[in-house]
């Protein structure tokens, strides 16, 4: 049986306490009261075996907290939020209002439950200093593109990851080429005569080579979004997940969403089981002798292979500038921010044309 979805009523007012990252304290925004979240000494995210837990297919419907699901229309982002009681919500990815107000239970049902998490360290407050300078910034973008900017659109989301351990070894072959020189004798033309010289002609001595090799792979970090969705998170990386995570724990969770994974623990391993056979490809192409290489072939083979889920912090919006749709992000742990923003072509315009009449003019009076 799932467990019951958790609320956090103040001790004093008897409010809802949501976390606040200025303080990192749970925050009560009726009377003010801070509540710490309990910690048990250092935290240390445990290893789940990978092939174990996918064979068992365990389920852990929802995350503990009461939030109400979301799917996007437009690009398929499923968002779980907190029941705000607002009928405006939009999607922060694409700001397409949400028609339908809750999700098919099947679409969330598969969830692993995290067991780690790193807490949003950047306030809400924080966030809209940072977009008001970031929108307002850049000579070559429309003078009333800050006023245009809609702050209500920043929605604060915890992404799903996964990190894989594993002990890849490769065993690998290839022909290996060593470069050598000979002396020969060419016809070439000097001062309008056809004359002999000698040359060194560089050639190739190939050689059968074979090695192995075993390397072990440590939280080889993995995003459960979409490529149309990563493009844009992945610009505000990295987080900190040697150092920033904690034990996972709903007060955390509480004024924020959830971005749903976009892909199950199955096909996110096959992106991780993707890149450290590649990854191992490039190590042992290192490996071969000589001075270049051809019909490298490598065989890896995996074993003790592990994982964790976690969250990670993300600040996510769009608005709106003529009728076009612009997205912006920013790290909920470090403050990095990436966004799209509309270019002014009359100010490029304008600015090429005073260049190029400037470039004439030197040229007019100095190229003389």
């Amino acid at each position: 049986m799932a467990e019951a979805p958790k609320t956090f009523p103040c001790p004093q007012c008897g409010g809802q306490l949501a976390w606040n990252p200025a303080v990192q304290e749970m925050a009560c925004s009726y009377c003010g009261a801070n509540v710490p979240v309990p910690q048990e000494g250092p935290f240390h995210a445990e290893e789940h075996d990978l092939l174990a837990f996918l064979d068992d297919h365990p389920k852990a419907k929802g995350y503990g907290v009461e939030l109400k699901t979301l799917s996007c229309k437009q690009c398929g982002a499923t968002v779980q939020l907190p029941p705000s009681g607002r009928r405006d919500l939009a999607c922060p990815f694409c700001d397409t209002p949400y028609v339908a107000e809750e999700a098919s239970p099947a679409e969330t049902q598969d969830v692993v439950m995290p067991e780690s998490l790193i807490p949003f360290k950047i306030a809400l407050s924080q966030c809209q200093d940072m977009f008001r300078k970031w929108i307002g910034a850049g000579w070559f973008r429309p003078n009333d593109l800050k006023a245009m900017a809609r702050m209500d659109k920043i929605t604060g989301l915890y992404l799903p990851f996964f990190t894989f351990d594993a002990l890849a070894k490769s065993a690998w072959s290839a022909m290996a080429g060593f470069y050598y020189y000979v002396t020969e004798r060419v016809e070439v033309e000097e001062n309008g005569e056809r004359v002999w010289r000698d040359r060194q002609v560089q050639k190739v001595r190939w050689e059968p080579a074979s090695g192995s090799r075993s390397d072990f792979y440590d939280d080889v970090l993995v995003p459960a979004v979409k490529e149309e969705r990563i493009n844009l998170i992945l610009k505000v990386y990295p987080y900190d997940t040697k150092n920033g995570l904690v034990a996972y724990d709903t007060r955390y969770l509480a004024g924020f969403g959830i971005l749903n994974p976009d892909m199950d623990l199955k096909f996110v391993w096959r992106i991780a089981k993707n890149n450290i056979e590649s990854d191992q490809v490039s190590k042992c192409s290192g490996d071969v002798p000589g001075d270049t290489q051809r019909d490298l072939s490598v065989n890896t083979e995996l074993s003790e292979q592990t994982f964790k889920h976690l969250l990670c912090p993300l600040w996510a919006g769009s608005f709106r500038y003529k009728g076009n749709v612009y997205n912006f992000v920013v790290n909920g742990e470090t403050g990095a921010l990436h966004g799209e923003k509309p270019w002014s072509w009359v100010k490029i315009t304008v600015t090429a044309i005073v260049a190029a009449a400037i470039a004439a003019a030197a040229y007019y009076f100095f190229g003389r």
